[in-house]
């Protein structure tokens, strides 16, 4: 398994949950490996890009053929596609290795520059999510049936995350428990410069501070709100925002995109 990587560029997203319910960015994310592709630029899928805890067979089965042929187009044209498994899709990370389209791993440590970042989904570091599986999967299902009937449920945990940070001392990741942070802190102090994680679905960059200026915590956000992504250009790293218009040529996927 092969976990060491060297990119001078590279694009991570994460949390695309293809299959959702709530999920309609199929089409933009098909376009948006496509201009990847077109500008030779690796791409990281940093967990969550199937959602197999809450869709059908079918529905995964209409989402996917389209945006595995971007990946394979990438991998055809000599660009590296790096799947990091995360708990949406931890069940099939033996069928996604067997496409061959990919590198699958559980983690990433990448060198990019003079930096050393640590690629993770970080559903590992979820208190709840280790301590009570069973919980967690069965919240996951219900969340399920919320997002078919009412989608805008969504939005109002979201808020209720972002507004929780605010009003908590000394939270400073967004969606994330005091453990994301603990294990930000732990994988710097094991050398890494910056710490790429996904999972609460909030895109952020925060320094933290108590660590140095130089280390770093991003997290790519969702699909499912917007086409967030990170961007990793000699040890670089930003949260941009990939925008496109109708009928006219998506954007260049680099940080000259608006930032979130």
């Amino acid at each position: 398994m092969k976990t060491n990587i060297e990119e001078a560029r590279l694009a991570i997203i994460s949390d695309l949950h293809l299959g959702n319910p709530f999920c309609r960015a199929r089409s933009d994310i098909v376009r948006f490996l496509s201009d990847a592709c077109d500008q030779g630029i690796s791409v990281c899928i940093n967990g969550d890009g199937l959602d197999i805890a809450q869709t059908s067979v079918s529905k995964l089965a209409r989402e996917v053929p389209e945006v595995f042929q971007q990946l394979s187009r990438l991998s055809q044209n000599g660009m590296n596609v790096y799947y990091v498994v995360g708990n949406h899709d931890l069940v099939l990370e033996h069928f996604i290795e067997a496409w061959g389209l990919f590198t699958v791993v559980p983690f990433l440590n990448l060198r990019s520059g003079n930096k050393r970042i640590r690629i993770e989904h970080g559903h590992i570091y979820d208190p709840f999510f280790v301590h009570r599986p069973g919980l967690y999967e069965f919240a996951t299902w219900a969340a399920g049936l919320v997002l078919n009937i009412h989608p805008g449920a969504y939005w109002m945990w979201l808020w209720f995350e972002r507004l929780r940070t605010r009003i908590r001392s000394g939270e400073v990741i967004i969606g994330g428990s005091p453990a994301f942070v603990e294990a930000a802190r732990m994988l710097c102090d094991r050398g890494f410069d910056v710490v790429a994680f996904g999972h609460t679905h909030h895109a952020e960059l925060v320094e933290l501070v108590e660590l140095g200026e130089s280390k770093t915590y991003v997290n790519s956000g969702s699909w499912l709100l917007r086409p967030n992504y990170i961007w990793i250009e000699d040890g670089e790293v930003s949260v941009e925002i990939w925008q496109r218009q109708d009928g006219a040529a998506p954007p260049p996927i680099n940080p000259v995109c608006e930032r979130s």
